[in-house]
This record gives C-alpha cells, structure tokens and sequence, in this order.
C-alpha cells in the first residue's frame, strides 16, 4: 500500500525528531499505567490511610493525562510543520487528500503502537520498583504490586483517544488550507508582532493579585483555596506577560541602537522578535512547568522530611488522654491491666490542666474569637501547673502572661483578649505542648497567674490532660490504645497514641511525596522535551538565515556569539520567573504546611535550596545540550581553532 509506504519513510526521515516524541509518550504512557495500577491496587485499598492516597493518585492520574495531552498536541503541530514540505510535494505528484489523510492515520496508528507498546512494557516493569518505593517511604510493608489487565486496557484506550484526537486535529488542519500551498506554509515565517499593552498590563494586575494573595494567605483551612486562587491568577498572567512582555522588552532593545547593532544581538533580536508570539506561550509553559516543579518538591519533600516534628508537637508522648477529670483510681487499675496484657510498661505520667481552646484569630496584638475561618486554637493554664510539668520557676503577676506558640513567626509583646491587656513574655519550650482535637488550626497556650486569671481570658471547661510514655512494640501499643478506647468510650478526639500517629503521618506524608516524585518526574520531561523541540523548531527556522549571514561575511565566532545570545536571553527567561513566583509562593505554602501542623520554617528552606539547585543543574545541562543541537541544525561547527 502506497500510503503506508510512504508513512513508513516519512517516519524514518525525521527519525531523530519522531524517536524523541515516541520516548516522551512512551514515558508518559507508563507513568499513567503506575498512577492506574495505584489507583486499582487492592491492597493500597485495605491499607491503613490508603484511601487518602488512592484520592491523590486519582488526582494526579488526570494531572499526568491532561500533561500528555497538552505535551502531544505541542509537539505535533511542530512534527507537523516539518512534514508540511513533503505533504505540499505529494500532493504536486498527483496525492489526493484522502491519499493524505491515509499517511496521516499509519503514521499515528503506528506512533501509537511504539509509544503505548513501549509505554506500558516500561510502566508493568517499573511497578515493582515503584511500589518497593512507596512501601519504604510509607512504612507499608504489606502493599504489593498487581498487573491487571483492566490497567492495561484502561491506559490503551486513553492514548487511543489522545491519537485519535490528534489525528483529526492533523485531518482538519489539511482540510483549511488548499495542500497545494503546504510547500510555501512550510517556509512561511511570522510577520513582526504588534505591541499589546492591554494584554501586558492585565497581565501585570493578575500576576500582581497572585502575588498578594500568595503573601496574604493565612494558616486556615481556606489556605487551600486562596493557594488554588493565587495559582489560576499566576497562570494567567505568566502567559500574558511573556506573550506580550518578551514583545515589548525585545522591540525596546531593537530601539537602542548601541545595544541592537551589535552582530550577536542584531541576530538574535531580530530572529526571536518575529516568531515571539508563539515562543512567548512556549516559555510562559516551561516557567510555569518549573515553577511546579519546585512548588511540589518542596511541599511533598518538606511534609516527608518533617514528619518527625509534626510527631513530637501532636503527640509529646506514646499516649495522649483528654478527660474533663483527672484518671481515677479505677480507671488506674484498668490502664495497668490492658498494659500488662500487652506486655508493655507503663512510664511516669504526666498531666495538664487547662482550659478547653477556642477557636479564633490573632489580629495585630488582639485575639479574636471566630468560628469561620479559625487560625488557632487558644487555652489557658496556671503557671504552677506550667512551672511543675517543664521543672521551671515563673512568677507572674495579675496583667502578666506567658505565652507559647510553635509559630516562630509569631511574636507578641502584649495580648488583649476580651479587652482587657496582658504583658507577655514568648515560651521557648513546653513539654507538654499537643494539638487538642487533631485540629488543623495552630494550638497557642496561654499560661496565667492563677485559675481565675486563665478562666477570665478562656472561660470554656478545665480538662486534664494525661501523657505518659510505653515501654513495649509499637504494634501492641496500638492494640493497647483500641482496647483502651473501646473500654473507656473514648471519643477519638479524646485521646492519641504515637505509635498510631507516626504510621499515619508516615503513610500519608510518604504518599504525598512518591506521588510528588512521580509528578515532578513526568512535569520534568515534558519541560526537557518542550525546550528540545523548540530549540528544533527554531535552529530550523534559522538554518537559511545563518547560512546566508555567512555568506556575505559573518565570521564562524560571530554566529557562535549570536547563537549563544540568542539561546541565552530566551532560555533563562523561563527559570527566573520561575525563581520570583517560588519566591512569592513560598509564604503560601509557608501556611499551607502549617496547617499540617509544619512549623520548621528553617526545614523548608533547606529542601528549597536543595531543590533549586538540583533543578538549575538540570536546566544548564538542558541549555547545553540543546545550544548544541540548535548550532548543528543552523551549521555552525564549532571549531576551537575558529
């Protein structure tokens, strides 16, 4: 058959740019089947918190597909640019566009095949691996992996529709244009854009209100929200302003002429200027792809990294109890018993009498009572209370208080609470400091003169609180917890064991960051390939240009010069707004992580660093490879000798 002959060479000819494109769908192809196979996975569904997880994975499943869908109409309306030529001259041999369409369905017929063969061959390899994965960053060792072939045959027929869809978008595109003129289209440059202030400086406004929100966002449940809110806003002003802000600041530089007339910027102003329209949206793309990157690395690595911390603020010891009265005799005797059973030792307990918090809001030097949109949660003690748990020698008088907070942020020189004014000197450390009621709001403990002091600034019930350390396996401390709670009626609210806690904090934090490892793995592809064809599209674009140039005279120094200026003012456009809106997002996911009770502040910056450092590393070896196949596509050897 002609067509499929003629689809086989096609595919052989752009081989190099082909093989490139069925190696990223093939990469994608497999971790779509390792999110599908998660999502399916029966034992992930009977683990301990493996709902949560399976919720995430679900998530990320439809992030990685829309990826995919959005990286492969990318790249092949490029792949279709460079075939338009050989589209153009068959049809002047006589092919109809039904001849034309056939090439097109065998050429995606059998890209689909390589990338989905070789996609899910990769994806049911690489399943062990990633769950061994999991199992060690979770602590769930039960959970094995499991080939379905439902998994199988759901992810074939996603990219089916993917290729189906890019077929008729390829189909519909021919039938525009007379194919006649696909040989002149394939030469066709952009005209020099226009100016649009408009768009520019809406741009400015929405990055502007991301900015502030991002800036403004409180530790809140809505922290969620406004983070989302401030997201869409970025989005939308990334694209406007690379669209119209690299037109503007490329058209300034062409009207300095000390600046412009320059060999090396003469070239690559004026070859960016004309196609910078569709470059601007590529490089908004590959900035906003960083940026995520960065933004998921630091939240996921930050909550695994730091879980032990959360730990020891929500349960300073193995057992937390919560009662309106202190343990009774009874209730003594009991607690020994179960422990005996379970072949653990009871250590010295510990207890705190406090107020039940309230929910409310810190504003200025004023704490407000609200049951909207809570950041803390306030409860008061006695200083004797205080001085006896953490062995220390406070005195303090009536309008004085002490106050601690695990928000180093958080400074107070005086608090008004119900208008009245108290001095307060800030705690450094409390032993037994706990998240009451597994509350996403920041517990504060405010420590007064005296009952009636600390009853006046909260007024809500006493409760005493008992904590106490075991001596066994952490397995039979849980059980020891269930049979406590079952015995007592204890509302789960009332009372937390370690041990329980660190395997749902393990679980869940070490879920968020393999799902974040996968994500950042398949967001840093797309960015590596979206550069790698651009810098394709463009060295071709530039091939006769530079040739010509030559020709009358400009020396093989002064095409490398133009080169590397014309890669370097685009290429580290995209990471350094990366870099500003990471800057301006961290306050965001500052207070996104404490709501999850994260306060190392100091943790987080490390991960940061260490995660822009890893992704700079990544980004210079992208610019330097891609320099380099850029120069060949334009013929520039780059000779030491020259």
């Amino acid at each position: 058959m002609l067509e499929l002959k003629l689809a086989w060479r096609g595919l052989v000819h752009h081989g190099q740019q082909y093989g490139m494109f069925v190696f990223a769908s093939a990469v994608l192809v497999a971790l779509n089947y390792i999110f599908t196979a998660l999502v399916n996975n029966s034992s992930l569904h009977q683990a301990m918190n493996g709902r949560y997880l399976i919720i995430i994975a679900r998530l990320c499943l439809i992030f990685v597909l829309m990826l995919a869908v959005v990286f492969m109409f990318y790249v092949n309306s490029f792949l279709l640019q460079q075939r338009d030529r050989e589209l153009g001259l068959y049809n002047m041999l006589g092919l109809t566009r039904g001849n034309l369409g056939m090439i097109m369905f065998w050429e995606n017929l059998m890209l689909y095949i390589a990338a989905v063969g070789l996609g899910l061959l990769a994806g049911i390899s690489f399943l062990k691996i990633a769950f061994l994965v999991l199992q060690h960053l979770t602590t769930m060792q039960h959970l094995h992996e499991e080939i379905k072939l439902a998994s199988v045959n759901k992810v074939a027929v996603m990219f089916g529709v993917i290729y189906g869809l890019l077929l008729l978008y390829d189909i519909g595109r021919m039938r525009r244009v007379k194919p006649i003129t696909l040989w002149q289209q394939a030469n066709a440059g952009e005209q020099e854009p226009r100016s649009h202030w408009v768009s520019g400086i809406l741009g400015v406004i929405c990055l502007g209100a991301g900015f502030v929100i991002a800036v403004r966002t409180h530790p809140n449940i809505s922290a969620f929200f406004s983070f989302m809110g401030a997201i869409i806003l970025v989005v939308i002003g990334t694209y406007l302003v690379f669209i119209s802000g690299s037109i503007l600041l490329l058209k300034f530089l062409k009207n300095r002429p000390h600046y412009y007339y320059q060999p090396q910027h003469f070239i690559a102003v004026s070859g960016m200027l004309h196609r910078m329209k569709q470059n601007g949206a590529s490089l908004a793309s590959i900035c906003l792809l960083c940026t995520s990157i960065l933004v998921t690395m630091i939240m996921t690595a930050s909550l695994y990294f730091g879980s032990s911390s959360v730990l020891r603020l929500w349960n300073p010891y193995d057992v937390m109890i919560s009662q309106p009265q202190p343990l009774n005799k009874t209730q003594q005797q009991q607690l020994h018993q179960l422990a005996h059973r379970q072949q653990l030792q009871v250590q010295p307990q510990h207890q705190l009498t406090m107020t039940q918090p309230v929910l409310g809001e810190i504003q200025g030097s004023v704490f407000v009572k609200s049951q909207a949109t809570p950041t803390y949660q306030l409860a008061t003690l006695t200083v004797a209370n205080y001085n006896h748990l953490n062995h220390t020698h406070y005195h303090l008088k009536a309008n004085e208080i002490l106050f601690y907070s695990p928000d180093s942020n958080l400074h107070l020189t005086q608090l008004t609470v119900k208008q009245q004014h108290y001095k307060v000197r800030m705690l450094h450390h409390f032993n037994l400091y706990f998240n009451y009621g597994h509350s996403v709001t920041t517990p504060l403990f405010v420590v007064a003169a005296n009952r009636t002091q600390a009853q006046a600034i909260n007024p809500q019930r006493w409760l005493t609180v008992t904590g106490f350390n075991l001596r066994g396996k952490p397995q039979r401390q849980i059980h020891f917890a269930q049979q406590m709670q079952a015995l007592w009626q204890l509302d789960p609210s009332m009372y937390s064991v370690r041990a329980q806690m660190a395997a749902f904090w393990n679980s869940l934090f070490g879920g968020f960051f393999f799902l974040g490892i996968l994500i950042s793995i398949a967001m840093a592809l797309t960015t590596a390939l979206m550069i790698y064809y651009k810098q394709i599209a463009e060295g071709t674009a530039d091939r006769q240009r530079f040739w010509t140039m030559q020709q009358v005279g400009l020396s093989l120094a002064e095409s490398r010069k133009a080169i590397y200026s014309q890669v370097l003012t685009v290429f580290f456009l995209p990471i350094v707004g990366a870099l500003v809106i990471t800057g301006f997002a961290l306050p965001a996911i500052i207070s996104v992580l404490k709501v999850f009770s994260l306060y190392n502040i100091h943790l987080l910056l490390a991960v940061a660093a260490i995660t822009l450092i890893l992704l700079i590393i990544l980004y210079v070896a992208l610019y330097l490879l891609t320099t380099q196949v850029y120069s060949r596509l334009v013929r520039v050897e780059f000779n030491p000798q020259n």
